[in-house]
């Protein structure tokens, strides 16, 4: 039974095949039960275990399941894991009843809402994001970033005094960031810094951002992109002068730095390791049947 496009995908991790083998014979009348409406898979916990924590499920802890929505980036991840009794055909079969109809809200990983707004830029976070980025009138220059990334430190400087510049019209434009690390966003982010304008009257397609990462090009993104076309590109002419330019960095193709010997690393790696594991669901379907190769993740 082939991997269906577009559907949800419903991951069953075990550490070992035996487990997954027989997981996927307990839970196999309720892949069958729900074909069409999910895609069921096993995948190995030992090597691919780093996607349970980006599917928000505790990393360490086997068995586990969890279901992803990947056209809205949205994660059901099972409480109960650990155990091969907690999944039980029963408990299961209940869960992924109510995720159909639609009874199951998605996890959602956030910081919390800061209690005050004190630097430049305005800090957003899971909890506040619809409010900040979407549900207004404002031109929204948001900036994706990594704590560990080395051209997301080097923008900072110059993304806070942008930010400084567009004080002054607080009620158009907001710069803002997000940390994409600790925080759950409706976009899929493939390299660090990803910066995107969400233009007023156009929420729902942001346009990228491509080019150097100068204040004087950022200010003029936001005012040839934006919806109310605010102008401050006079005064980033103005912090710019007697500053040496040649050499900044500029957007990279690939903006993601790797950390391959550090703690980062791994963080750097997710997005990678998520890909590998689009292989490695092929290694036992629930319905015991070959499984055609899928990269939705």
């Amino acid at each position: 039974m082939p991997f269906q496009a577009g559907i949800p995908l419903a991951y069953i991790f075990a550490e070992t095949q035996e487990e997954r083998d027989s997981l996927a014979k307990t839970l196999k009348p309720v892949a069958e039960a729900q074909k069409g409406k999910l895609n069921f898979a096993t995948i190995d916990a030992k090597a691919f275990g780093q996607h349970a924590g980006n599917l928000n499920l505790e990393v360490g802890k086997w068995p586990a399941f969890a279901i992803q929505d990947t056209t809205k980036n949205q994660k059901f991840p099972f409480t109960a894991q650990g155990s091969a009794s907690d999944l039980s055909e029963k408990d299961i079969g209940a869960f992924v009843t109510k995720y159909v109809a639609g009874e199951i809200e998605p996890s959602i990983k956030s910081e919390a809402i800061p209690e005050k707004q004190d630097g430049p830029v305005t800090i957003v976070v899971a909890k506040n994001y619809q409010d900040v980025v979407i549900d207004n009138d404002k031109d929204v220059l948001l900036e994706f970033y990594a704590p560990w990334c080395g051209h997301c430190k080097a923008l900072a400087p110059k993304y806070d005094e942008l930010a400084g510049m567009f004080k002054a019209h607080a009620d158009k434009v907001t710069i803002a960031k997000v940390d994409a690390t600790l925080n759950d966003v409706p976009d899929e982010i493939q390299g660090f810094p990803t910066i995107k304008l969400f233009k007023a009257g156009a929420k729902d397609a942001p346009v990228d951002y491509t080019g150097s990462r100068t204040i004087e090009d950022l200010a003029a993104f936001v005012r040839d992109n934006g919806s109310n076309k605010i102008d401050v590109t006079g005064a980033a002419t103005e912090s710019m002068e007697g500053v040496e330019t040649e050499g900044m960095p500029h957007q990279a193709a690939a903006a993601t730095e790797k950390a391959s010997e550090t703690a980062s690393g791994a963080a750097a790696s997710v997005k990678s390791k998520v890909s590998e594991a689009a292989q490695v669901v092929k290694d036992a379907m629930v319905a015991d049947e070959e499984v055609e190769e899928h990269d939705e993740l």
